[in-house]
């Protein structure tokens, strides 16, 4: 039964999951009414009741108990675990904390972190049918928290990696974001210049620079809080070009239509760029050349 429960322990990596799991299998593997899951306030030293279950589990989550005080203070104060059948007898007990719940008997044993110190305690209550604890149960408890410490350090392990992963998430976001700004606002500047240039040939470059930091501009923009940013819908991208160029090179002169056939395709940001620019080079290089002489024509894009 120990085995079966720890197997389950081990397979989930969530905190929170994992403390549960532990709390509803101290219960079926010491046999108890109730059991509570303490952990050590490294700020205050006092311990938080995390996940305790019973009769009177709402109640009382989420309690503090003071430093030093109680049967949980003296475990994690020394390091040791605790047995009695007698608690009312005992002098290290401090209260029961609902009046809802007589304690009995119980178990308490620290949770030790990979430098065997403690920084949290479990507690088996109350033997069913009136059972004592004996001494055996505490071997067979202190191999069970060692899984669960193992357990809940792996947990916060995860847990910090996922938030600095997050983190890093979001500074990505910010700087596509800043990335995108910046190039549009350069490419702006550029369509705002080409109004006084009057030589054909530099606005032809300088209108093909300015569809190529937009076509940039929109990579970083398509990035911008996903939450995968190492890949893009490739068509979202280049249908996002295509409406660019067509917006800087079409004339009302002419009346050449733009028509996409687009199937959806994830692929890696940086060849979905690349992929962006050569297409900005073809759509530029057919709207220069590919209708000379002709006052209309069609421009098909398609990716499968």
């Amino acid at each position: 039964m120990l085995l079966h429960v720890i197997e389950g322990i081990n397979r989930t990596l969530e905190l929170k999951q994992v403390l549960k799991k532990c709390m509803e299998a101290t219960k079926v593997v010491m046999q108890s009414e109730a059991s509570s899951l303490m952990l050590l306030d490294e700020t205050t030293g006092d311990l938080n009741i995390s996940i305790p279950t019973g009769p009177v589990k709402d109640e009382i989550k989420g309690m503090t108990i003071p430093k030093n005080k109680g049967i949980g203070g003296w475990v994690i104060s020394y390091n040791q675990p605790f047995i009695s059948n007698d608690v009312v007898e005992s002098d290290i007990f401090w209260k029961d904390l609902s009046t809802g719940f007589t304690t009995r008997n119980i178990i308490c044993v620290p949770l030790r972190n990979s430098k065997g110190e403690a920084f949290g305690v479990m507690q088996a209550i109350n033997k069913k049918n009136g059972k004592p604890f004996v001494n055996e149960d505490v071997v067979v408890f202190e191999a069970f928290a060692i899984h669960v410490a193992t357990a809940i350090e792996r947990s916060k392990k995860y847990d910090e990696l996922e938030n600095k992963l997050h983190d890093r998430n979001t500074q990505l976001s910010e700087i596509h974001h800043r990335l995108k700004n910046n190039l549009a606002i350069i490419s702006a500047l550029i369509e705002f210049d080409l109004e006084d240039v009057k030589d054909e040939r530099s606005k032809e470059i300088l209108s093909a620079t300015s569809s190529r930091i937009r076509s940039v501009a929109d990579a970083h923009s398509l990035l911008y809080d996903k939450p995968d940013q190492s890949k893009m819908d490739l068509s979202e991208y280049l249908l996002s070009i295509a409406h660019n160029v067509e917006n800087i090179f079409s004339s009302p002169e002419k009346d050449i239509f733009l028509s996409t056939r687009f199937e959806p395709v994830m692929l890696n940001s940086s060849r979905s760029m690349v992929c962006g620019l050569i297409l900005n080079e073809l759509l530029i290089n057919a709207y220069k050349h590919a209708f000379v002489k002709k006052d209309s024509g069609d421009i098909i894009i398609s990716l499968k």
